[in-house]
Parts: structure tokens; C-alpha cells; sequence
């Protein structure tokens, strides 16, 4: 009987996977791999602090430590990742230049992630003084930005 109960929830857990990765099929573009095991998003950090100014970062997950970064005005830095299927992944940032530090979650799967229906999959972030704006595909603009607190600026 236990073997019989146990079997079934296998069967049901795999179908649930099945659903959920058919649902996330038909929100990502058609042009983007979808497939769990070669999908990776990439972010991409630039200094826009506007005044000349040197941004130092550092980013990590619970997983990598990506190092200390410094960015000349207008230079960038990226990285690739596999977000986690279970929808945990997050890396934070701590940012510096001078006279100010500041942290920010560069990538929060609860905000950025497939599940969300507007999945960062290429996270282009401007770093301004008054804090990061993500690039908006649908406005082709750098207009999804946030205080350095966290929320989103209206």
C-alpha cells in the first residue's frame, strides 16, 4: 500500500513540473531557449553615476562570489547564470563610490524571474546616483528603476 501512495505522488509531482514548464513556455519569447537545462540569464551592470565618478561592486549569491568589479563612467560588466528551477536565485550587490555605498539585488528571482510573467532573462542595469534602472524591452528605455531600498519607483 505505502509503495502504491508513494508511487503516485512521484507520478504527481512529475506532472505538476510539467505544467508549470509548459506555462513558462508560452511567456518567454520564441526566440529565447527554454529549455531548464541550457537556459541562462545574463546581467549587465553600467556606470552611470553621471559625474565621472569610478563605481566600485561586488556581487554575490549564497552560491558564487563574482569579486570586486570597478567601472570607469560608461563601462560595464556582466555575468551568466542558470536561475534556480525552484525559483530561489538571488544576487545582491554592494556598490560604492565616492563618498557612498549602497546595496541592491541585481537579480531576485521573485522579482525578476519567469514566474513573474516578464522574466529578466538579459538584465541590462543603468547605476545611477539615485539608484539602478533596469532596461524595459516593451519601452526600450531604462525605465524600471528603484530607490536603493528596494522598491520601485513609481
Amino acid at each position: 500500500m505505502a509503495t502504491i501512495q508513494k508511487t503516485h505522488v512521484v507520478v504527481i509531482f512529475v506532472l505538476i513540473i510539467q505544467i508549470v514548464l509548459s506555462q513558462v513556455e508560452t511567456t518567454i519569447a520564441s526566440d529565447v531557449d527554454v529549455n531548464w537545462s541550457t537556459l541562462k540569464s545574463q546581467v549587465k551592470i553600467t556606470n552611470r553615476l553621471g559625474d565621472g565618478s569610478t563605481l566600485s561592486l561586488h556581487c554575490k549569491s549564497v552560491d558564487d562570489d563574482l569579486g570586486l568589479q570597478v567601472l570607469a563612467q560608461h563601462s560595464s560588466w556582466s555575468f551568466r547564470f542558470r536561475p534556480s528551477i525552484l525559483g530561489s536565485t538571488k544576487f545582491s550587490c554592494h556598490f560604492t563610490w565616492p563618498r557612498r555605498s549602497e546595496h541592491f539585488d541585481i537579480y531576485d528571482d521573485f522579482r525578476d524571474g519567469v514566474q513573474r510573467g516578464i522574466p529578466c532573462i538579459y538584465c541590462f542595469w543603468d547605476i545611477t546616483r539615485d539608484g539602478p534602472c533596469r532596461f524595459n524591452d516593451a519601452t526600450d528605455a531604462f525605465d524600471i528603476c528603484y530607490y536603493w531600498n528596494g522598491q520601485p519607483k513609481e
